[in-house]
C-alpha cells in the first residue's frame, strides 16, 4: 500500500512538471510580427539591450528566444528581467516600448507585459525556446 501511494504521488509530481513547461510567464515580451514579407529585424532591441547593460552596469541581460509561431517566422524574445531592480525593470520596459514603435521595416513589434507564452506549439510547427545571454 505504502508503495502504491508513493508511486501515485510520483506520478503526479512528474505530471504536474510536465504541465508546467507547457506555458510560462513573462514580465515583458517583445512580439515579432509579419504583415506579409517576414518579421522586422531585432537589430534595435539587440542594440537597446548593449546599450542598457552598459548603462547600468549590468552583466548579461537574459532573454528567450521563441518560436516559430508561424509561416513567415513570427517569435518572440521574452524577458525574465531577474539580473534588474525595479527601477531599471522600469526604464527598460520603457525603453523598450519606444524602441518596438519604430521596427517597422517588414512587419511590427510589439510589447506585452505578463504574458503567459504557450511553448507547446502545435503538432505541425514544434516550439523551441533559445535561452540566449546578451
Amino acid at each position: 500500500m505504502r508503495n502504491l501511494l508513493l508511486a501515485i504521488f510520483s506520478v503526479a509530481i512528474i505530471a504536474t512538471s510536465a504541465t508546467a513547461q507547457k506555458s510560462k510567464t513573462y514580465p515583458i515580451i517583445v512580439s515579432f510580427n509579419s504583415m506579409c514579407c517576414g518579421v522586422p529585424d531585432n537589430a534595435p532591441v539587440m542594440k537597446l539591450v548593449s546599450k542598457f547593460k552598459k548603462q547600468y552596469k549590468l552583466k548579461q541581460v537574459i532573454v528567450d528566444s521563441i518560436g516559430p509561431f508561424g509561416r513567415e517566422g513570427e517569435y518572440y524574445l521574452a524577458f525574465s528581467l531577474k539580473e534588474m531592480n525595479k527601477k531599471q525593470k522600469t526604464a527598460f520596459i520603457k525603453q523598450l516600448k519606444i524602441t518596438a514603435e519604430t521596427m517597422k521595416d517588414k512587419g511590427s513589434a510589439e510589447v506585452r507585459e505578463n504574458e503567459t507564452v504557450d511553448l507547446s506549439g502545435s503538432s505541425r510547427v514544434p516550439v523551441t525556446v533559445t535561452k540566449l545571454k546578451l
